[in-house]
């Protein structure tokens, strides 16, 4: 995040918004927003924020631009709109860690930013399941401390993060929590993930097996249908991390191919995680439909904003063989694309198959007979390096 000219806004801000095109009758709206409301420093931090990419929009964003302060504000005054924010672990960790004093750097300014934007135009900060990650890799001590830190940061005065943004690095006095840690029990193991950790080894099975792109792809399809479940998530991702055109996908599975089969593992439990994320935000995209939510990821994780694009454009209101193959397309060849644009249509037609899930939960294998068979794969191979 480059050193940016801080701009200054008057004292008083008044927004103009003219009548909607369908409605020629409506009137002229106009808002004055509260005294020094800072206006051009959030037009400011907007056109950074976008510039980088870091929120990928469940929704069709408005003709202004995706981080326009304008258009939060008119849905939020005018059309009773909440926009909710979905952060990744690192955004969240990132937080408490500038509330509890980590020296500055690029991408804790970019938090910053991220923060100060999100306070000033009402845009609630959700962590979903990014503590529960936490706990199962440091503990439920470490995640519950943190979850307090990250409510400090996520109630804390958005002038003293704004200076951040904008360089001012000791803007932020470090401090003692303000809350007490909770004694959540954040570390129990969550359904959802479990499912998606058999689906990421097998993923990971598949990667190191050495057959064709197409082939890895087509047989993680076929196992979804026949001996396990089928994971929407898991598949798109999937498409991304074995395409042969797909520079982000180096991040998706780090140190599958290392020659500790324990970092591996680590490695793939962390994709066991993105999919959580991803699964969790789709849950709330879907529930959201037409109604008064909008919901926003953000990552600076380049692959997981492609996954979460590719998840939302194919959204069940927009969802169609076509729009597949177009989404498929950058990172595979058109007939390849066509193929499991065809493959992924008939896959989710068989979700609510009743014969297929009488299949799956009549299956002599049981979930943790599934997760050690996948890490005993997966530790018996040999790494590259």
């Amino acid at each position: 995040m480059s050193q940016v000219r801080r701009p200054k806004s008057p004292e008083r801000v008044a927004l103009s918004f003219g009548p909607d095109e369908d409605d020629i009758e409506q009137m002229e709206r106009t808002i004055f927003l509260p005294l020094n409301f800072p206006y051009m420093e959030l037009q400011a931090l907007g056109e950074m924020l976008e510039a980088d990419g870091v929120f990928v929009p469940g929704y069709r964003p408005p003709p202004v631009g995706l981080c326009c302060p304008d258009a939060f504000i008119f849905e939020a005054q005018f059309e009773e709109i909440q926009t909710i924010l979905l952060p990744d672990r690192n955004i969240v960790s990132r937080m408490a860690k500038i509330v509890a004093g980590t020296p500055m750097n690029a991408a804790l300014r970019k938090v910053a930013a991220i923060k100060a934007f999100c306070h000033f135009l009402d845009i609630q900060i959700e962590p979903a399941v990014a503590f529960h990650e936490l706990a199962q890799t440091q503990g439920n001590d470490a995640a519950n401390l943190e979850l307090a830190r990250f409510r400090d940061a996520d109630h804390a005065d958005p002038h003293p993060w704004l200076d951040l943004a904008f360089g001012d690095l000791d803007a932020l006095d470090p401090r003692a929590s303000q809350r007490s840690p909770e004694s959540y029990d954040l570390a129990f193991p969550l359904r959802r993930w479990r499912r998606n950790y058999i689906a990421a080894l097998k993923i990971a099975e598949l990667e190191l097996s050495g057959r064709p792109n197409l082939d890895r792809m087509l047989e993680l399809l076929y196992w979804m249908r026949d001996d396990f479940m089928i994971g929407g998530p898991a598949a798109l991702l999937a498409c991304i991390y074995f395409a042969p055109n797909s520079p982000p996908r180096r991040g998706l599975f780090k140190q599958l191919r290392s020659a500790n089969r324990l970092r591996a593992i680590e490695g793939v439990r962390n994709a066991a995680w993105d999919l959580t994320h991803m699964s969790e935000m789709i849950s709330k995209v879907n529930g959201a439909n037409d109604g008064p939510i909008r919901l926003l990821f953000a990552s600076f994780d380049e692959g997981l904003r492609n996954l979460a694009g590719l998840l939302f454009a194919l959204s069940a209101a927009e969802f169609s063989e076509g729009l597949l193959v177009q989404v498929l397309i950058p990172w595979w060849s058109r007939a390849h694309a066509e193929l499991l644009a065809k493959s992924l249509v008939e896959l989710l037609a068989d979700i609510d198959d009743e014969g297929r899930k009488l299949r799956q939960a009549s299956s002599p294998v049981s979930t943790d007979e599934m997760i050690q068979q996948g890490e005993q794969l997966l530790l018996s191979s040999r790494g590259t390096s």
